[in-house]
């Protein structure tokens, strides 16, 4: 039997369109089974890769 494992890192955006920081969360999902989690931390929503699942940084 094969099995699928996925993670993405992903921004909680709210309404509010004037945050200058977002909350990182995260979600990991394995034979199509979904679990979400907060990683913690918060970056500037500008430094943030869609694409990439990450924060562009030095």
């Amino acid at each position: 039997m094969r099995s699928t494992f996925k993670v993405l890192f992903y921004l909680k955006r709210n309404k509010d369109k004037d945050q200058k920081v977002v909350p990182v969360m995260g979600r990991i999902t394995v034979n199509g089974s979904i679990a979400q989690f907060s990683a913690k931390l918060s970056v500037p929503e500008m430094l943030w890769e869609v694409s990439g699942g990450r924060a562009k940084g030095r």
